[in-house]
């Protein structure tokens, strides 16, 4: 006797239903673990940014006090200057304390040519120091170096001094060697302002 044929329409559906909802779960799984990263990467990229923001500011922010110690160092070099409470460096030939001056370049600067006095709070041995509250309600410290590039303190000379030469008179005296002004050195003035959350940043100026 003959068996009836099965009729596997009932069996391939089963099959075919189980498999699929096991690949839809494994590539579901992938894909949360893929979001997951992604938000872990999107939230430090926004902190990584806030932060470098935050410095930039700060940066920003310690430029301002800086062009006051400029100023107060130019005010001490030059006698012409009119600002209250200077204190005149009297001999530009030898160091004056007072006015964190020296009359020659200072040994033991790193690699950005900051001198030992401002390469950390705790070097700093002078009497000048300035303070500034006006831009964040907290206090930000100025210090500055004055220093003659010069690699010894006396009379300036070509030999021993970075010298500017004077400026050329266009007129007709300019052979007149009565009226040939003196070349003059550079004076570096270097600038550290500490401001909030312990941030430093460095400034230079040349003056002549």
């Amino acid at each position: 006797m003959r068996a009836a044929p099965r009729d596997l329409r009932y069996f391939v559906p089963v099959a075919a239903n189980a498999l699929q909802r096991g690949v839809v779960l494994f590539i579901a799984l992938i894909v949360m673990v893929a979001l997951s990263l992604a938000a872990i990467a999107l939230v430090r990229s926004v902190d990584t940014t806030n932060a470098v923001i935050g410095n930039l500011a700060f940066r920003m922010a310690s430029i301002l006090p800086a062009n006051l110690a400029v100023e107060q160092a130019a005010a001490g070099l030059f006698q012409d200057a009119d600002i209250a409470n200077v204190v005149h460096i009297p001999d530009h030939n030898a160091d004056y304390a007072a006015e964190n001056y020296f009359a020659s370049r200072q040994p033991g600067e790193d690699a950005r040519g900051v001198p030992v006095q401002l390469q950390k709070k705790s070097n700093f041995t002078l009497a000048r120091t300035l303070v500034d509250s006006s831009m964040s309600g907290q206090a930000t410290e100025i210090r500055y170096v004055i220093e003659r590039m010069c690699s010894a303190p006396g009379a300036p000379t070509l030999a021993s001094c970075d010298m500017l030469p004077p400026k050329v008179n266009s007129g007709t005296t300019i052979g007149d060697a009565a009226l040939t002004l003196p070349s003059v050195p550079f004076y570096r003035v270097t600038i550290r302002v500490d401001g909030p959350q312990n941030t430093a940043s460095f400034l230079q100026a040349m003056l002549k």
